[in-house]
């Protein structure tokens, strides 16, 4: 169908995901240990054939059975590793009818597959980051989550000038708190000695909040190829709380070299996503 390819593109990974060998069975094993058990016609029927029946219980049953398996790969999915993201990557296909939902709301006259794209980005970071104390109402939470996510992600495309600004970056170039993190880092001390390591940090300096997540950013695009050593501590001196002040250069200037970085950081945070 024309202008929905973000999804049929989901679908076809799914299968994909289905295919491989051992995916069915983790999954099972996970549910099983949550106390969410299938019998045989289930497991030959694979893993596309788990989600439709935990679908099929979900209608059937209280609101309590999909909080149930939903937490069990919750639990899964805010971890690391191949396991975390083969879970993140169920709920998310699980949550494929909703995104479709959300994209059509947040359309507003925008290009539907670019809006899909956004949506199905901001569902699965909610996901792996989504706080196991509120699993009452799991499916609807993960879904209003994403869709204030993706509203703020949509409403930053309309910046000045054509330039994307992405709200957590757009809050430490500023120099200002941000409310959202694009993940939770789980590797802060490794993340700090590779910080150390690559100039991107002075002492005394932390990797917490949203500061932490560029430098992860940073770090990571050094690593890949994406940026070159140099520019990435360019830009980690440049979005340091006072910056401005000590770079004698007019506001004006300022603010064309903070559009210039945040063009160039918004194609590592694409290809980071890609990568992940």
């Amino acid at each position: 169908m024309n202008g929905t390819r973000v999804f049929e593109s989901l679908n076809a990974e799914w299968a994909v995901v289905c295919a491989e060998p051992g995916h069915t069975e983790m999954v099972l094993g996970w549910l099983r240990e949550g106390g969410v058990h299938f019998g045989d016609r289930e497991v030959e029927g694979g893993l596309s054939e788990v989600l439709a029946e935990l679908g099929r219980r979900d209608r059937t049953q209280d609101r309590g059975h999909s909080d149930r398996w939903l937490r069990v790969l919750l639990e899964r999915a805010v971890g690391e590793g191949a396991g975390a993201l083969l879970a993140a990557r169920v709920i998310v296909q699980a949550m494929v009818p909703g995104a479709m939902r959300l994209t059509r709301r947040l359309q507003a006259g925008r290009d539907y597959d670019e809006t899909g794209r956004v949506v199905v980005a901001c569902l699965f970071q909610v996901v792996r980051r989504f706080p196991l104390g509120r699993t009452s109402g799991a499916a609807a939470n993960l879904l209003l989550e994403t869709l204030h996510l993706a509203s703020r992600e949509l409403k930053a495309e309309s910046a000045e000038g054509g330039v994307v600004q992405y709200p957590y970056l757009d809050a430490v170039l500023s120099g200002e708190p941000a409310d959202d993190d694009p993940a939770q880092s789980a590797w802060a001390g490794v993340l700090e000695r590779r910080a150390a390591r690559a100039g991107l940090l002075r002492d005394g300096e932390g990797v917490d909040g949203a500061r932490g997540e560029l430098v992860e950013l940073l770090v990571w695009a050094v690593g890949a190829g994406q940026m070159d050593a140099d520019r990435a501590r360019v830009i980690a001196d440049e979005t340091r709380v006072g910056a401005q002040a000590g770079a004698g250069v007019s506001a004006v200037a300022w603010r064309k070299r903070r559009s210039r970085t945040v063009r160039q950081m918004r194609v590592v945070a694409e290809r980071w996503v890609q990568a992940a």
